[in-house]
């Protein structure tokens, strides 16, 4: 099993298991704390500190895309560049705004902020911006889901039954993470499109390594190396062409496997709809909240993992894996990170034997 199939966006393409700086865990978009703002927010670099860097990587840019007009492609982009660390890890940040066709390619823009990481930093336009370690927002039985997943997929088998114990895969787990909030009239108005992306821009290279809009696309629709890895260097606008029939495919297997729809192809359509393009829609000025029966924007409390395994089945499936509380109310949101003991095993590692023990009560072996 590879470390791909433990869910999130986590590991997925060999760029990414090569070097976690580059590596989209998830994507955020909700109200900020303060009236008429914003936050956007991603996270990199999963099991930060043990398995993957707790720095970001000096050649890479990281962008917000914001597309204001529901043609998927973008109209405003931020851009978040870092030089190399010092000898205490911190790195001097960047942070440009690009719009129009300036937002869809290259490394520059307006300039709207310079500082260092794990410090507040204010933009020139209003708003701010922090980067630096945090504790995983991100829960659920990763393990199990894979199973889960890998029966119906090889077995034509539905086991709800797999995520009772409920062990959360990221648990004790940090990543790194960039924070903007924004004042929202300067994403624009109404329903907005939301992506996050890496991309290389150095010595004369200039390449898309990954991006994130809706959670858990991957690990669910983009199982094998080939389609993630095409996934992430596609566009958003291409997604309808490329993804929707695979998506339909797997839902109305989940759907008629569940026995919850008497038009299973039906559901499966209108699932793909939903989930292409792979794009995180917000209407501005709302209160976000990804959940079954809406999808607005995603809080860094909503439960991803049973929203998708629900849309999957038509049914309420839970992999039992609850929020720990440990969010801020207030900027920059994300929880202080872990301490974590350099000898301690980390919740990758206990996934991974959790799952080799499903596989085998499975009968797959290992």
């Amino acid at each position: 099993m590879r470390k791909g199939t433990l869910m999130s966006h986590h590991l997925d393409v060999p760029a990414a298991r090569e070097d976690g700086r580059v590596d989209l865990c998830d994507l955020y978009v909700f109200d900020g704390a303060d009236a008429g703002t914003t936050v956007l927010v991603m996270t990199v670099n999963p099991d930060a500190g043990v398995t993957s860097p707790t720095t970001f990587h000096p050649e890479v840019v990281y962008e917000f895309k914001i597309d204001t007009n529901g043609d998927a492609i973008e109209d405003v982009s931020y851009r978040i560049r870092f030089s190399a660390p010092d000898a205490n890890g911190e790195q001097p940040l960047t942070v440009l705004r690009a719009t129009g066709e300036s937002a869809r390619s290259g490394a520059d823009g307006e300039p709207l902020a310079q500082g260092q990481t794990n410090e507040e930093v204010r933009l020139s336009t209003g708003g701010r911006i922090w980067a630096g370690l945090r504790a995983d927002a991100f829960y659920a039985d990763g393990a199990a889901a894979s199973i889960f997943e890998q029966a119906a997929l090889t077995q034509n088998a539905y086991l709800p039954n797999v995520f009772q114990q409920g062990f959360n895969v990221f648990g004790g787990r940090n990543v790194t993470g960039i924070v903007l909030e924004v004042p929202t009239s300067a994403l624009g108005q109404g329903v907005i499109g939301v992506w996050a992306t890496t991309s290389m821009h150095g010595h004369g290279l200039s390449a898309q390594i990954e991006r994130i809009g809706l959670p858990l696309i991957q690990p669910f629709f983009n199982i094998e190396d080939e389609r993630n890895e095409a996934h992430n260097k596609r566009q958003p606008r291409e997604d309808r062409e490329a993804e929707h029939a695979r998506i339909a495919e797997i839902v109305t297997l989940f759907s008629r496997l569940a026995g919850t729809t008497e038009r299973p192809e039906a559901y499966g359509q209108a699932v793909a709809d939903l989930l292409t393009p792979d794009v995180l829609q917000y209407r501005l000025g709302t209160p976000a909240s990804f959940s079954f029966a809406a999808r607005n924007g995603r809080r860094l409390t909503d439960d991803a993992a049973d929203v998708v395994l629900s849309l999957m089945t038509n049914s309420p499936v839970s992999d039992h894996v609850a929020y720990d509380g440990r969010i801020q109310t207030r900027f920059p949101y994300m929880a202080a990170p872990h301490a974590i003991a350099p000898d301690e095993p980390t919740a990758l590692v206990r996934a991974q034997a959790k799952a080799q023990g499903l596989l085998q009560l499975l009968g797959q072996g290992s």
